[in-house]
């Protein structure tokens, strides 16, 4: 026959059940927290990872565009020569560029369209990434890229390029580039 357990003995291994039922509560809460956190954590890392690949495409799209990357080239150096859709080559200065962008001046010289087309297509890509940036699905810094290079080259047309974008409706090309002190910073 068994003998029956001492109620003190009883009463402590009910605590001591008690206790590590305690401790195992507050071992799986902490665990769970834990866990919950670096979840959280790791869709952050994502999200921004999957930001900046965004931003990249775009810069890479942009890159790879042969009317973008010729309005590139243009602001860069005045000793490239451009193929104009006629397969004549000519060589733009930074006159010409001037003229081009002038809206109030009209011209359809084939190299003035040219150069019009080319920094169309550029500002398509700097409101697309405007259009990003205000929306957050990129950051600022994820197209930052060689564009914190070419505003400034940019700014050398300030007067001419704002009236252009004003005169088109181009605003949000003109949101991105107030985004750099060396456009807004440049004599109006």
């Amino acid at each position: 026959m068994i003998a029956p357990m001492d109620q003190g003995l009883k009463d402590w291994l009910q605590a001591g059940a008690w206790l590590a039922a305690a401790i195992g509560l507050f071992v799986t809460v902490i665990k769970f927290w834990s866990e919950f956190r670096e979840g959280r954590l790791q869709r952050e890392r994502d999200l921004r990872w999957r930001k900046a690949q965004a931003g990249k495409s775009l810069n890479d799209e942009m890159q790879e565009d042969e009317y973008a990357w010729a309005a590139m080239q243009m602001l860069d150096s005045e000793h490239r020569e451009f193929k104009l859709p006629s397969g004549e080559t000519a060589t733009i200065t930074q006159t010409a560029i001037a003229t081009a962008l002038d809206p109030a001046i009209c011209s359809n010289d084939e190299k003035d369209i040219y150069i019009r087309d080319c920094f169309d297509t550029l500002f398509y890509f700097l409101a697309m990434m405007e259009h990003y940036i205000s929306s957050t699905l990129i950051l600022e810094d994820d197209v930052a890229y060689p564009i914190e290079y070419y505003v400034p080259l940019i700014s050398t047309f300030r007067a001419q390029i704002a009236a252009y974008l004003a005169r088109y409706g181009l605003w949000r090309t003109r949101l991105f580039l107030e985004r750099y002190s060396a456009w807004r910073d440049t004599t109006k």
